[in-house]
């Protein structure tokens, strides 16, 4: 994929615990059911992650403000089989 077809979505905003809560047992069930779509103003990105999957967790402690930051990546499997991909004539760019 080159950065044109780069697709992001990206947002940050304050809100309630519950709500939080709700953000984050949706993740988790679209992880385990092995794909998370992300949607925000018409933009959308659709994930699949792999078995295998790298944890980055950061938590900071300041005298007024808590931070906690989670980030997770991974890389496409490899696939090998004798069969050509099927090219949609949208997703093929000569």
């Amino acid at each position: 994929m080159s950065k044109s077809d780069k697709k992001e979505v990206s947002f940050e905003r304050t809100m309630k615990n519950t709500e939080l809560i709700s953000y984050l047992e949706s993740f988790i069930k679209s992880l385990k059911n092995g794909k998370i779509v992300i949607e925000q103003s018409g933009k959308s990105v659709c994930l699949t992650p792999t078995e295998a999957i790298e944890v980055e967790m950061e938590a900071k402690q300041k005298k007024d403000k808590e931070k906690l930051s989670l980030e997770f990546n991974w890389k496409p499997e490899i696939k090998i089989s004798s069969k050509e991909p099927f090219f949609q004539s949208d997703d093929y760019h000569q």
